[in-house]
């Protein structure tokens, strides 16, 4: 059963949403769509980004998905609109995960959340050419998680049937990659280092809607929750 991200809200100083929608509407090119009144929402593919003012200065961690054959098209026009996030260790802005075979880049936005552009060779390849445009993003690729992996990882399992499909949710210092490769939930324990800069995770609120599996609502520790949606069928 193929899963997608409908719906995923982050909470962000009151103060950055101004500067947000911004930088997801201006700098990245991304349709606005409604949202809550003071919340800034934005289109991505299938998914709709929203953020909502919170208490202090949350910071997530988020991918992007690109189509699998556009990534070097994706990075020349990422380069021409933001600060790349390097290795710390080799300084290289392109990141090659040979193991799921796909390449990455990362960013930081107003909210200091890290945001990642991520292409997974032979998905979503589309053949076209030429420059990349925002309106190619097919979703959300990747939303982090963070509390209990273990725990968290059976109660994704037990009501959405959503398997661990790489790295572990048991073994201390690995990230559990739970669903299906290109659409994942990162579950991470507080403290864990993100990739690149090395920041410690911290549990904040997340709401994520998926379309793709069964009916559920997992309610998280660190506030929000997963559950699923029903979307309407094609007529």
């Amino acid at each position: 059963m193929s899963i997608s991200f409908h719906h995923v809200l982050l909470e962000t100083a009151t103060a950055v949403v101004p500067e947000l929608a911004m930088f997801y509407s201006g700098t990245l090119g991304l349709r606005p769509v409604p949202a809550e009144t003071g919340n800034v929402a934005v289109a991505v593919g299938e998914t709709t980004l929203e953020f909502r003012p919170g208490h202090g200065r949350p910071f997530y961690h988020y991918a992007l998905l690109v189509p699998g054959d556009r990534f070097d098209a994706a990075y020349r026009w990422a380069v021409g609109r933001l600060a790349l996030l390097p290795d710390v260790r080799t300084g290289a802005k392109v990141f090659d995960f040979e193991h799921w075979d796909a390449q990455a880049l990362y960013f930081h936005d107003p909210a200091d959340n890290i945001g990642e552009l991520i292409a997974h060779r032979g998905i979503g390849e589309s053949g076209v050419t030429g420059r990349f445009q925002p309106d190619e993003l097919l979703g959300l690729s990747e939303v982090g998680i963070v509390g209990d992996p273990p725990l968290l990882a059976e109660a994704l399992a037990e009501t959405f049937a959503l398997p661990v499909w790489s790295g572990s949710v048991t073994e201390e210092g690995r990230l559990g990659f739970i669903g299906e490769k290109a659409r994942t939930l990162i579950l991470a324990r507080a403290g864990r280092p993100w990739l690149p800069t090395g920041r410690p995770a911290e549990a904040h609120p997340v709401e994520v809607v998926l379309a793709g599996v069964v009916d559920g609502d997992i309610q998280l520790d660190s506030g929000g929750s997963v559950r699923r949606v029903s979307l309407p069928h094609p007529s």
